[in-house]
């Protein structure tokens, strides 16, 4: 009797390890989210990324690379962005990628960055928004701006906008921004963008960047329509990258708690670019200009997201700030 229970058990734990294993791997199936399915082809075509260096950035950098074009690296630390360019080359077989410096903490860094581009580049087909920094302290930049803000946001907005027209003169050009979730429930606000005048929240600042991605974009592509150059922004998902690397510093306890559901229910770098690989080469986004993508679909942002007068404004508050146009 006791051999007959003993095997009995034996076929129910079977069972209960099937089945978890079952459940498992559909899990991560479903955080993966969707895949980009398109083959284009990117010969002749130059592409501008990022943060490139490390994490979702690298990924869609290999990406590009594989695809045949020209990727042009755009990242702070030169050292790390070589040692993951040459691994770019010799992974894809393409010679043709290449680092740039760029602080986007830095307007100066931006124009040097910019001019050397339409110095030395023919054309720019893609540029991809990709660098970010998530609930840092509360640093300052040399420009006086809330670091948040100034490099998940103002960078990227001079950046794009000095870009233009070479974006332009290259069409149909495709720009993507990367935002993210967070950006449900953010505000941006006008009177005190750099908390100046309120306690500093690195999550209030961090939501507030995001959404200032989302209301770039979409007046991005109101006033680019017609042009040639279209403009996207996206939800990577959630994803274990050096991002995250401020959160875990200030609770540290969490690097602990979060270390084995972190590897269980994040996204890889690979999934996470996914949708940013979309935005760049599916072919026929172009009339889903100023939407919102998650899992390599339009999703619908938040209603914070599709205010045009907000994004309006923002627009000329970010241009005023950039130095593009005299602030009223």
């Amino acid at each position: 009797m006791r051999d007959q229970v003993t095997s009995s058990d034996r076929v129910n734990y079977g069972a209960v390890i099937a089945l978890v294993a079952i459940s498992f791997m559909l899990l991560r199936k479903w955080i993966a989210g969707g895949v980009c399915k398109s083959r284009a082809c990117l010969d002749g075509k130059t592409v501008v990324i990022t943060g490139a260096n490390t994490g979702i950035g690298m990924e869609t950098a290999k990406d590009m690379a594989r695809r045949g074009a020209r990727v042009v690296m755009a990242c702070r630390d030169l050292t790390r962005a070589e040692n993951a360019a040459e691994y770019i080359r010799r992974s894809t077989g393409n010679g043709n990628v290449v680092i740039r410096h760029l602080n986007l903490a830095s307007l100066y860094s931006v124009q040097e960055f910019v001019k050397e581009f339409i110095a030395t580049e023919e054309r720019l087909d893609i540029l991809i928004n990709n660098a970010g920094v998530m609930m840092c302290p509360k640093w300052i930049t040399e420009d006086g701006f809330e670091t948040q803000l100034a490099v998940n946001h103002l960078g990227h907005f001079l950046l794009t906008n000095l870009l233009l027209g070479m974006l332009k003169r290259s069409s149909p050009s495709h720009v993507v921004n990367l935002s993210s979730i967070a950006h449900v429930g953010g505000k941006i606000e006008f009177d005190d963008l750099f908390f100046d005048k309120r306690p500093y929240s690195p999550l209030l600042s961090y939501k507030q960047s995001k959404l200032a991605n989302v209301l770039f974009s979409r007046e991005l592509a109101r006033r680019m329509k017609g042009t040639g150059v279209s403009s996207y922004c996206l939800h990577p998902g959630v994803i274990r990258t050096e991002l995250i690397r401020h959160i875990l510093v200030r609770f540290p306890v969490l690097k602990i708690i979060l270390s084995l559901p972190c590897i269980l229910l994040m996204k890889t770098p690979w999934q996470g670019a996914q949708t940013s690989i979309y935005c760049a080469v599916t072919e026929g986004l172009e009339s889903k200009s100023g939407c919102y993508f998650s899992d390599c679909a339009e999703k619908d942002p938040a209603p914070e997201g599709k205010d045009d007068e907000v994004a309006r404004r923002l627009w000329e508050e970010s241009a005023g700030l950039v130095g593009l146009n005299p602030r009223r």
